[in-house]
Formats: C-alpha cells, structure tokens, sequence
C-alpha cells in the first residue's frame, strides 16, 4: 500500500510549510512521484511546500512504482 501522510492538521494558511510524506511498503523499493491535479511536481518520498499561498491549493497524490507496477496514495486536497 502507499500511504500518503501530511505534518498538518487543521487549517493551513498562507505563509505556512507544509510537508507532505509518502510511504510505501513495496518491495523492492519503490521510486515515489508527487502529481498535483494529475501534473508531475516532484520526486522523493517527501514533498514540501515552504511560504505557501493560493496557488498551491489543490488535488495532491502520491505514486510508487517498481518493477511489480504502479500504485497511487489517496489524494490529499490542499484548501489555502
């Protein structure tokens, strides 16, 4: 499974860091992308936003991919 974690809870307001953390339990390790809305935005299993504003708001998801396939994390929706 590929799990999709934030460092927030409650209401994030402009100017705030946000940390969003994927993991996956696949094996072999999986390379871990970032899409917002369905757009590519970054690799690794950590994602962060520093200074956010109105533009990041959004539809965020992970995906694990390795040899056995692809996976994607639930989405997070992000409301700045």
């Amino acid at each position: 499974s590929v799990l999709l974690s934030i460092n927030k809870s409650g209401e994030i307001v402009e100017g705030d860091s946000v940390t969003l953390n994927c993991t996956s339990d696949s094996n072999p390790p999986a390379e871990i992308s970032w899409f917002k809305g369905g757009t590519f935005v970054g690799s690794g299993r950590i994602y962060s936003i520093s200074n956010i504003s109105s533009e990041h708001s959004g539809e965020y998801k992970c995906k694990s991919i390795n040899e056995h396939g692809e996976k994607y994390s639930d989405a997070v929706t992000l409301n700045i």
